[in-house]
């Protein structure tokens, strides 16, 4: 079994060096450098998370709880320090019944949401997937929120800034868009890990990035180029770099941007780098890290709302066959930065 093993990494391990040689090779793309520059204006980050705290196997029907938090800060120039100025959530209950939509007859707005997921997801939607979307669009509801209510600041939401051709969705994140223009702010989109492959490598973008920057301690980024909108599943609303935002930082991260007029893209970098000083997360925006803490309480305190689901069951008198399916904890396989997130968050 050892031999085996052996021969897998070593083949896994060729691979690799056989994709960055070719990497470095390719002209297609470079990195480019970008400094520290003006002040940085107020961060606004917002990011989501969800929770399963109850499943009826008989009728395939889930009960969630969604999350989506936001904190604000800003940064110092004196001490060079970042200074929280506001924090705020929602928590919003959703029933998932992936193959009877007619249980959600209670809501007919909740239940043709959930007929535009069914349809772009496929015949057989997973309840997760299902779930992810109804995350999204509360995300994209509250930097709608965020960006009305701030200006002159950066909206930076958890996540790249793709949407799912769901028109509720697509109408939130449209909203969002022209309430930045409105108010001057910046969208952005930050990705705590990114899988595509469009620099003409086998490993991923965000592989080639750390292979060939790992020893340079200049903040670069390069632009990934767009696919071909015949071929999007997910429309991106700006554009899509990756960039070191350290000197020697966790690892290099997507950003997507929504650039307007006289915007350039080394400034807004440079903005983010102000925010992405923390010992404890170089190279990545602090203020998401705080955000992410708050939105994944929701999983970290599993009982958060089981007392009150017990409540409900309790005056239909159904308790006992709900403390039966009551999900107490998630095994829920995550990214090593995600885990790294959660780990050092606790």
């Amino acid at each position: 079994m050892k031999k085996h093993f052996q021969q897998f990494l070593k083949q896994i391990q060729t691979t690799q060096r056989q994709a960055i040689k070719e990497a470095e090779k390719n002209p297609s793309f470079s990195f480019r450098e970008f400094m520290y520059q003006d002040i940085p204006p107020k961060m606004v980050a917002i990011d989501g998370s969800n929770r399963w705290i109850w499943y009826n196997p008989d009728v395939d029907a889930r009960i969630a709880i969604i999350r989506a938090a936001v904190v604000v800060y800003e940064y110092h120039a004196q001490s060079k320090s970042l200074r929280l100025v506001d924090h705020d959530h929602k928590d919003v209950p959703a029933l998932i019944v992936p193959n009877n939509l007619e249980m959600l007859n209670y809501d007919q707005d909740v239940k043709a949401l959930h007929q535009e997921i069914k349809n772009v997801l496929g015949k057989r939607p997973t309840a997760q997937g299902i779930l992810s979307q109804l995350r999204e669009f509360e995300e994209y509801k509250l930097a709608e929120d965020c960006a009305l209510k701030y200006s002159d600041s950066m909206i930076v939401m958890d996540g790249a800034l793709t949407i799912a051709q769901i028109k509720p969705i697509e109408d939130a994140a449209g909203n969002l868009r022209e309430a930045c223009v409105e108010n001057n702010n910046i969208l952005i989109g930050v990705s705590k890990r990114n899988t595509t492959r469009r620099l003409s490598s086998d490993l991923t973008d965000e592989a080639v990035v750390k292979r060939l920057t790992e020893n340079d301690p200049r903040m670069l980024y390069t632009e990934i180029r767009e696919v071909p909108k015949g071929k999007q599943v997910y429309p991106p609303l700006g554009r899509t770099f990756l960039a070191k935002l350290h000197s020697n930082p966790i690892k290099s991260f997507r950003v997507d941007v929504v650039l307007q007029k006289q915007q350039k893209i080394e400034t807004i970098l440079s903005h983010l780098a102000y925010y992405s000083m923390i010992d404890s997360f170089p190279g990545y925006p602090f203020p998401l890290v705080d955000a992410h803490n708050i939105a994944a309480l929701v999983r970290r305190v599993p009982d958060m709302y089981n007392h009150e689901l017990v409540e409900a069951a309790t005056t239909l008198g159904i308790e006992d066959e709900l403390l039966q399916y009551l999900i107490i904890h998630e095994r829920i396989e995550r990214d090593p930065f995600h885990r790294h997130l959660d780990d050092i968050t606790r």
